[in-house]
């Protein structure tokens, strides 16, 4: 292409660099932070080329400029027309094109003013496609204004100085906007207006000093997906008017202050939002601002040491807050309202579960006027004064929001705060004034300078409750008709503490605290079923009301309480401040152990067993030591307890039983079993052995006693001995014939056993003569030496 101006677009090209270099200085980043995309680098390309605005208005004059220009391409959407590579510095326009019907690309160019804010960068309007890439926008007023354009795409592309708004999309379906910069400017990023189903991903969005990082209005189901934004003075994220947006994967940070409620995502009037799996962080104000907005759904977010609150809703109504890691927010002087981990204003039908919420400045969950909100299965802890706290009637009067309810059934508790784990807060665990009917249960609450749960407000239901290491366990205050039962309160100094008139306190365990039970200024309470015990004192009355006494007891049932010092003697007293003591017509022994008489069997016998008779209400184990060894441990259901002692050795035993209550109190008591052993050993072995002359004796006998063998024993010691193992042998040589012996074995207390043996001798048989051959051989040889001596006699007398 020719042009006019070559050698002044060459001195523009050799001295845009040292021209960006003064004007661009880098955004200061925490290298502790991840980031999603890299800096970029921002120089200008040497081999862009110069050329003068372009200002097309219609297909002619799009078509006369390609043929000029020898653009690239043939308009249709397979093969755009390439704009490419162009240096345009003017204050007049960069780019211009409107009401054109073919497709088109701008890619690689470098846009800026020559007096700085003074035009547009690209501006197009009423487009079939149109795409932006890699292209480079600097010190303009706005850096792109794109409308009517029915398939838009921008990608790679990086803008700075931008004194208006980087990307400004109006009226366009279906964009995406991809791996852009935007950094060092005054307006907004990216903002949408009446933008649907746009997408916004891997941009890198910094330093914009009266902007938002993404501005949307009116547009819906927008998703904006890994990017990082910071350092935005209007919010990373702010949505107007638009649902359906998804906001998934960012990091989200350093978004300052300028006015109003900034925070790093900012939904204003826009339903059905999903913010899903950010870390968003060190925000001034909030992490995440709701407000008019139903249906949020707040999900694995990492939201962190944002100046006011993590989570802060109002006017909002049937939302989620699930699974995110709240931590570290509320450290900047309050503003607005109470700072905290997540903030419910006026609002109704949250749930907020599964989140992990700690050190938090001041509270960990803070509602005002907020109702119907379900705070299940959270783990709250070291924030710096409340885990929970709620006050119902901050402006002092009730909450007006016309919304759908979330749930089916009318009956639904004004807060639902069950299964927490709410622990070492500064103050309390649970705090709330002025809110009724709700319910707070199964919630395991500890380590507070002040109360577990502290409330103001009538028909609630506290139960089901682990409380310990308080000052106060459970305290409730000027209020009527609320229920406290099956909560287990231990290790405070005031283990339940009314201020009540009509309020039910049943079937609770209170122990090792100084006070159990507190009634104080309160009437016409019932007080039973209660395993109270092991207190400094169980229980107590201070200024109760003469016109409606409390009842320790249900006089219909016939049960009171259960009291671990109950001595089974008349009534029990209830302390009082007037020393006029109320007492429990029905009370029983919160844990009672009587031993069984002592046993005398022999040591054989079998079926000797133990019963003790023992009780307790709610009972955890017992422990069996027999002569003081632990022999059994087995689990408890608080009924008399049955002991099978056979098999003891013989002597007096010492059986002692130790049964424990839920709190870990016990009782023992011990009773003796005496044995004898009256029954001589068992013995086993042979009653005849025979064997050959040439060969000895040796049989295995065996014999058992329970008390064990004292010694074996013969009687015929002069021919046999057995030894210690009852092994019989023969001492002496044995002659051909019979024998017959008693064998004894003796326990270790004399019991003897007795066994005839007969023990018969044989001539040895097989290899030998046999005996009838033997006498004739002997015989005859007698016979044949008397022959001989006569001969010989014979011859010598001739």
């Amino acid at each position: 292409m020719k042009h006019a101006h070559k050698a002044f677009g060459l001195l523009l090209l050799l001295v845009t660099p040292f021209l960006l270099m003064g004007i661009i200085t880098p955004v200061d980043f925490d290298e502790g932070k991840a980031r999603l995309v890299p800096d970029p680098i921002r120089i200008s390309e040497p081999s862009y080329e110069a050329h003068d605005p372009i200002w097309i208005l219609n297909d002619t004059a799009f078509h006369e400029m390609a043929s000029i220009e020898e653009w690239s391409g043939d308009g249709s959407p397979e093969t755009p027309y390439i704009i490419e590579g162009y240096n345009i510095t003017s204050d007049v326009i960069g780019i211009m094109i409107q009401h054109v019907s073919v497709s088109f690309e701008i890619r690689g160019c470098y846009i800026s003013d020559i007096t700085p804010w003074s035009s547009f960068g690209i501006g197009i309007i009423d487009a079939p496609q149109v795409s932006i890439v890699d292209t480079m926008i600097e010190t303009v007023h706005l850096g792109m204004e794109l409308e009517d354009i029915d398939s838009l795409s921008v990608i790679g592309c990086t803008l700075t100085d931008i004194e208006d708004e980087g990307i400004y999309i109006i009226h366009c379906e279906g964009s995406t906007i991809d791996d852009c910069t935007i950094y060092d400017s005054y307006g907004t990023g990216i903002g949408l207006h009446e933008a649907n189903n746009t997408l916004i991903m891997n941009c890198d969005i910094s330093s914009l000093a009266y902007g938002s990082g993404v501005n949307l209005y009116n547009s819906h189901l927008v998703t904006i997906f890994h990017n990082e934004i910071s350092e935005c003075a209007y919010s990373g994220i702010w949505a107007i008017s638009s649902s359906y947006l998804t906001v998934e994967d960012n990091i989200i940070h350093d978004n300052f202050f300028y006015f109003g409620p900034m925070c790093g995502v900012h939904l204003y009037e826009s339903p059905h939002a999903a913010v899903v799996g950010n870390e968003i962080y060190d925000n001034a104000r909030n992490g995440i601002y709701v407000e008019l907005s139903d249906w949020a759904y707040i999900f694995d977010n990492h939201i962190y040491g944002n100046s006011d609150h993590g989570i802060d809703i109002i006017f909002s109504s049937n939302g989620t807050i699930l699974q995110n890691d709240i931590h570290g927010n509320g450290w900047w002087p309050v503003i607005i309202n109470a700072m905290c981990g997540i903030y419910l204003g006026p609002s109704l039908d949250w749930m907020i579960s599964d989140n992990s919420i700690w050190n938090n400045t001041p509270n960990g969950i803070s509602m005002e006027e907020a109702e119907r909100i379900q705070i299940t299965n959270n783990h709250i802890f070291n924030n710096t004064d409340m885990g929970v706290y709620g006050d119902a009637e901050v402006s002092g009067g009730e909450i007006m929001l016309f919304t759908e309810r979330v749930f089916n059934t009318v009956d639904v508790e004004t807060l639902f705060i069950v299964e927490n784990l709410i622990h070492d807060n500064g103050i309390s665990g649970i705090y709330l004034e002025g809110y009724s009917d709700c319910s707070i249960a199964n919630n395991q609450i500890y380590n507070h300078i002040d109360h577990g749960i502290h409330f103001w407000g009538d028909w609630n239901k506290v139960i089901g409750n682990e409380i310990y290491n308080c000052e106060t366990g459970i305290g409730s205050y000027e209020c009527y008709n609320n229920t406290f039962s099956e909560n287990v309160v231990y290790l405070c100094l005031g283990g339940i503490y009314v201020v009540n008139i009509g309020s039910n306190i049943t079937d609770n365990i209170v122990y090792d605290n100084l006070y159990g039970i507190y009634m104080d200024n309160s009437g016409n309470c019932s007080i039973f079923g209660n395993d109270i015990g092991w207190n400094e004192v169980n229980a107590f009355e201070r200024s109760t009301f003469e016109d409606g006494p409390l009842t320790w007891y249900n006089n219909a049932t016939g049960i009171g309480n259960w009291w671990h010092n109950y001595n089974y003697t008349g009534y029990y007293n209830i302390s009082s401040d007037t020393g006029h003591e109320n007492v429990d017509l029905y009370p029983s022994r919160s844990l009672d152990l009587t031993s069984p008489v002592s046993i005398d069997y022999e040591i054989l016998e079998t079926g000797n067993t133990l019963v003790w008779e023992a009780y307790a209400l709610n009972p955890s184990h017992y422990e069996l030591f027999i002569d003081s060894e632990s022999v059994l441990i087995e689990p408890w259901d608080g009924s008399d307890i049955e002991v099978n002692v056979d098999g003891l050795a013989h002597g007096s035993h010492t059986i002692e039983l130790e049964v424990y209550h839920i709190s870990g109190h016990s009782l023992a008591d011990a009773t003796n079993a005496i044995v004898e052993d009256l029954t001589p050993p068992s013995l086993d072995g042979p009653s005849h052995i025979v064997i050959q002359s040439n060969k000895g004796v040796s049989e295995q006998y065996s014999a058992f006693d329970p008390s064990g063998i004292g010694e074996w024993a013969v009687n015929d010691t002069v021919n046999f001995a057995i030894d210690s193992t009852g092994l019989l042998t023969n001492i002496t040589d044995l002659a051909v014939g019979t024998y017959t012996i008693r064998i004894a074995v003796s326990d270790v207390y004399g019991n003897t056993a007795y066994h005839e043996v007969t023990v018969t001798i044989e001539a040895p048989t097989g290899g030998g003569f046999p005996t009838t051959m033997l006498l004739v051989v002997g015989g005859v040889g007698s016979i044949v030496v008397i022959v001989v001596i006569l001969v010989l006699y014979k011859k010598r007398g001739t």
